[in-house]
């Protein structure tokens, strides 16, 4: 049985740099970068802007793209940057996730009970079954 190898596409450093260009001067996403330039992993894309440091002589972009371009990178780290949370933050957000489920688990333990006080006053029927009772 003959095992299938995948292919591993080399780019040049040519290619990359101009699909960067592209990307940036068009204002595309790194999926419409890779879709256009017929590239099957998007996740190269993602690797190269991340890896290739961002210069106007290497990517030939307008002093106007490459502001815009690194305005959106320092939105983006301080974007992650305020996600990024101290184990006090942590601990807080379950407490009030904690808070939040106990406050419907009594909202929910109250709506049964009054279902049951109901059932015993319209019905007759006592719905609460009593422990050690034989059926």
């Amino acid at each position: 049985m003959e095992s299938k190898k995948k292919e591993r596409a080399n780019y040049s450093l040519d290619f990359k740099l101009k699909v960067l260009a592209d990307m940036y001067e068009n204002g595309l996403s790194i999926f419409g970068a890779a879709k256009k330039f017929g590239i099957k992993n998007h996740y190269s894309v993602d690797y190269w802007e991340k890896t290739y440091i961002l210069s106007e002589k290497s990517l030939s972009l307008s002093q106007e793209t490459m502001q815009k371009v690194m305005d959106m990178r320092k939105k983006h780290e301080l974007r992650q940057a305020a996600q990024a949370k101290t184990p006090e933050e942590k601990l807080q957000e379950e407490v009030n996730n904690l808070r939040k489920a106990l406050q419907y688990s009594e909202l929910r333990n109250e709506a049964l009970q009054e279902l049951l006080k109901i059932g015993k006053e319209e019905y007759g029927i006592d719905l609460l079954k009593k422990a050690g009772t034989k059926q």
